[in-house]
């Protein structure tokens, strides 16, 4: 084991298996990254079936490697715009340096400055980022090579000691130790390579040395009969009343169709089963694949069944946590008791926690943050139910107190010191007088002189009426927030239903105490300061008072918090603990802390998305029986950067093993998303007819009219035979001309918007990320983020898998003569890109092209001219005239930039002189053109602009 001394360094870094992944990705030299084919010789194709757990493992390790290979190649071409921030120091971390292979350092960063911000965003180190040192800011990669400062990578172990402001790396090659601020003449930068994280997880995972009961499903997976999925015949003779009452229960409550309902009956059935099991849940396109889960987890939080659940992405898991919040907190009857036993953990701020309301209350730091307040022995729980029973039973001794003067008699010995020696001197035997009835005499002389004292002495000025009414309610808000964390945060086990109901009943009080205080008068003499007035809601007689008292004590006995010192014990405290948990897969990895509850079942969410690699991270966990994997192998698969793993089936999920080897698959098969008209196609196409439209999308409310003409119906394909593609940034396509009716199509959807303020969201898809960068450029004049009754979204089809609108416009971009479409061909990505619109569905391409790709959209285009969906977009005669101008645009723009010179002036002169067509040209061109129109002498103009 090699650890970090540093408070904030990741779990996943402190375990010897990563040193291993390290070794390869160190020993990479500058041209080994940069050679494609490093691994090319070296990766086999991964099989279908296996012969042990180990081999099932070893086959991805070489894979995983070439893929981390091609991403660090990917990124350092791309290193101009890579986010990078300044070194301030560097220094050997002496508990854990050590030669020849442990070079540990710790450095420290200052954030780039505002303006650079700008272009490249602030950047601070976090735990498991890959980073290159270099002596300057690099503009391409041999900048990252130089003779003061050779290729050099490091591991980032934690991120930022808050304390210290250090950093803890572990470095390729050593170092030398340095304090850049005290000269000006030598710099070093800390640039952003890539993130481990994921692969570190991985790695560690295919690396472990676990055996037993930690293989049961890897075991049950390597070769599955073609009976797989099916349930165990052993067990399936028993029944459990309780589970299935359960199941009745929610299906009926849930509103589950048929195909939900046994979904969800068959998971639930393996609760009877003590044997390892894998079943599949297919759920193609607004299926109701989330609502499945969500009931499926309630339905195993109901029979306190230990479940994880997790996805490949954080918008995978929200969406599950969200809808699983909305069933759990409609069945709850007192306010948020019960949601302890639901857990869900990951970065906050990449999972955009804060536009998932509810979710706070189950996100494990919340929690953790929350529970530490209560836990703290000098401020939490026992320290504040004490403190509020000492202020109601005798407030004015915490004023007192408050002040450092337990009574009268005290303040006057410390404050009048002469009037107790003059009470001694006068005292005498004959006239005996106790020293109250002395001050009493003297009171009118010193109760100025006190009540200023008291003022002078108080933080805050306070009179007692001031300082009893602020008191209860800062005592009355802590108190509060305490109870509400204890009964939504600490597990069902530690507070019963009885103690909750007390807890209401204190808080009701609370309110009760605090309104009758607000409206009390205090009484403003001193004839009697020792016994001066309270309000009568503070008087021994009150009854809500003396119930509060009663019930403040007996949560102070009753509830008996756990001594945990420490974030990390509180964590473990409530994941151990915890009925369901939510997280990414990788993530699922904080569960192998020592003594944590096992796992019982495991839920794996768009299964179908997920490298089979990344799964093996969960199907370790000990004491796991059963796994669901949920998902579509006819969408897209996960994202493998590699073309050489990619070939050898890095990219295949454990799902589209298990279904290419026979197993049995439940399928969702109502759609609750698509208007008919839209699911017409992919039902046939890429699901055998087998999906059936649900009521609710045949009703003739959802036959939804945005803009007017039969272009604009339902569905429609819109042949553009004049566009052009043409590569864009980064070797991608495009296509100024869709590009253009796109923004015209969201002009006047926005005119409608604006008319009938009608909601409407729109989605506008294309493969090609040039395209997208494109479309986003031209339409953002029309959004607004303050409008959220019209929002529009410009993705990739791969950034809107799992995403539905309620209109969607597809850029095919692809227009040439050959009828080459590229990738746009992949049956999965035309899948996704037509089953995201609920009501309307158009899509843009040039037909002939489409049609002569010989490609699954050969039929796309056949099928609409069938349905009679097929339209030209001069039919709208707007769309015509943009089509026109872009043209005309493009033509000048090609004639400036490729055959200017074989171009006359004269001619150029002619023709922008006498065109009517409006000029949208930007940058250079734009300059062109407005130099060529209406200018007589324009050579000395040209010549300087080339």
């Amino acid at each position: 084991m090699w650890r970090s001394s540093s408070s904030h360094a990741s779990e996943d870094d402190k375990d010897n298996n990563i040193l291993g992944f390290l070794d390869h990705i160190f020993s990479w030299t500058l041209k080994n990254v940069l050679n494609e084919n490093l691994y090319r010789n070296k990766v086999n194709k991964i099989p279908e079936t296996f012969k042990s757990p180990k081999e099932y493992k070893n086959s991805f390790i070489t894979p995983l490697l070439e893929e981390t290979h091609s991403d660090l190649y990917s990124n350092l071409l791309g290193v101009s715009r890579a986010p990078f921030c300044h070194v301030l120091k560097i220094e050997r971390d002496s508990t854990q340096f050590k030669l020849p292979k442990d070079l540990f350092y710790r450095i420290k960063v200052k954030s780039i400055t505002d303006e650079l911000a700008k272009d490249f965003g602030k950047y601070e180190p976090e735990a498991g980022d890959l980073i290159a040192f270099t002596d300057m800011k690099p503009k391409r990669v041999d900048d990252l090579n130089t003779n003061k400062c050779p290729y050099n990578v490091a591991y980032v172990v934690g991120s930022k000691d808050e304390f210290s402001g250090e950093i803890l790396v572990m470095s390729s090659k050593l170092m030398i130790e340095f304090d850049f601020t005290k000269t000006n003449n030598q710099k070093l930068y800390a640039v952003n390579l890539m993130n481990l994280t994921t692969n570190v997880r991985i790695w560690k995972a295919l690396n472990s040395q676990l055996e037993g009961e930690h293989l049961n499903i890897i075991k049950n997976v390597l070769q599955p009969g073609l009976n797989g999925g099916e349930c165990c015949q052993i067990c399936s003779s028993r029944s459990n009343s309780q589970a299935s009452f359960i199941e009745k229960d929610i299906i009926v409550a849930q509103n589950l169709n048929e195909s939900q309902a046994e979904a969800v009956s068959s998971c639930v059935s393996l609760i009877n089963c003590c044997h390892a099991n894998t079943k599949l849940i297919w759920g193609p396109p607004g299926t109701g694949k989330t609502k499945t889960v969500a009931c499926l987890l309630f339905s195993l939080l109901k029979l306190k069944t230990r479940t994880l659940t997790c996805a490949p992405t954080n918008t995978a898991v929200l969406q599950v946590a969200t809808r699983l919040h909305s069933i759990v907190m409609d069945s709850l009857e007192h306010d948020t008791y019960g949601l302890a036993d639901i857990v869900l953990f990951g970065n906050s701020k990449r999972m955009k926690l804060a536009s998932h309301s509810g979710l706070e209350d189950i996100f494990l730091d919340i929690r953790v943050n929350n529970l530490m307040q209560c836990f703290a022995p000098l401020t939490g729980w026992k320290h504040t139910l004490e403190s509020m029973m000492q202020f109601l039973k005798d407030p004015r001794k915490a004023y007192f107190s408050e002040l450092g003067h337990q009574s009268l008699k005290e303040y006057v010995l410390e404050k009048n010191s002469y009037v107790y020696r003059a009470y001694q001197q006068t005292n005498g035997d004959d006239d005996p007088m106790t020293f109250e009835e002395y001050v009493q005499n003297f009171w009118k002389d010193i109760a100025e002189k006190y009540q200023s004292d008291v003022v002078d002495n108080s933080e805050s000025s306070l009179t007692l009426e001031q300082f009893v009414k602020k008191s209860f309610r800062e005592l009355r808000e802590k108190l509060k927030f305490l109870i509400q964390t204890l009964y939504t945060h600490l597990p069902k086990s530690f507070i019963s239903v009885e103690i909750v109901k007390k807890m209401f009943r204190a808080l009701e009080l609370l309110r009760s105490i605090g309104i009758s205080l607000h409206q009390s008068k205090f009484k403003e003499t001193f004839d009697d300061c020792e016994k001066e007035s309270i309000p009568a809601c503070f008087e021994p007689s009150s009854i809500e008072i003396d119930e509060f008292l009663r019930i403040l004590s007996l949560l102070s006995s009753s509830i008996l918090l756990p001594e945990l010192n420490g974030r990390s014990h509180i964590e473990k405290f409530c994941l151990s603990n915890a009925c369901l948990v939510l997280c990414t897969v990788s993530s699922s990895i904080k569960l192998y802390t020592e003594g944590m509850t096992p796992v019982k079942f495991l839920v794996i969410d768009e299964a179908a998305q997920l490298k089979e690699c990344e799964s093996t991270v969960p199907l370790q966990l000990p004491g796991l029986q059963h796994c669901i994997l949920i998902g579509d192998e006819r969408q897209l698969p996960a994202l493998v950067k590699s073309k050489i793993a990619d070939n050898c089936g890095f990219g295949r999920s454990m799902f589209e093993r298990l279904v290419m080897l026979g197993y049995k698959k439940h399928m969702l098969n109502v759609q609750y998303r698509m208007h008919p008209s839209i699911n017409m196609f992919p039902c046939k196409e890429f699901y055998d007819e087998r999906i059936s439209d649900a009521p609710v999308v045949m009703e003739q409310s959802y036959n939804k009219s945005f803009l007017e003409g039969k272009m604009y119906s339902s569905y429609s394909f819109i042949n553009i035979a004049k566009s052009k593609e043409k590569l864009g940034r980064g070797h991608s396509m495009k296509n100024m001309v869709e590009a253009a009716v796109i923004c015209e199509i969201i002009k006047n959807l926005r005119k409608e918007f604006m008319r009938t303020y009608k909601k409407v969201s729109i989605g506008i898809i294309s493969p090609y990320n040039a395209q997208v960068h494109e479309i986003q450029e031209k339409v953002k004049q029309f959004t607004s983020v303050s409008d959220t009754d019209f929002s529009v979204s410009v993705r990739s089809v791969d950034g809107f898998q799992g995403g539905e609108e309620d209109i969607i416009i597809i850029s095919t971009v692809r227009s040439n003569q050959s009828g080459k479409v590229g990738f746009l061909s992949n049956i999965q990505r035309t899948n996704v890109a037509m089953t995201r619109a609920r009501y309307c569905l158009w899509i843009l391409g040039n037909a002939t092209t489409l049609m002569n790709s010989d490609s699954i959209w050969k039929n796309i285009v056949l099928d609409a001219k069938r349905r009679d969906c097929y339209h030209n977009v001069d039919e709208d005669k707007k769309l015509g005239r943009v089509i026109d101008d872009v043209l005309f645009e493009l033509e000048l723009v090609e004639e400036s930039e490729s055959s200017f010179k074989k171009l006359s002036l004269c001619e150029i002169t002619e023709r922008t002189a006498t065109s009517t067509r409006p000029m949208k040209l930007r940058g250079p061109s734009m300059k062109l053109v407005n130099h060529l129109r209406g200018v007589r002498s324009l050579r000395e103009d040209v010549e300087e602009l080339l």
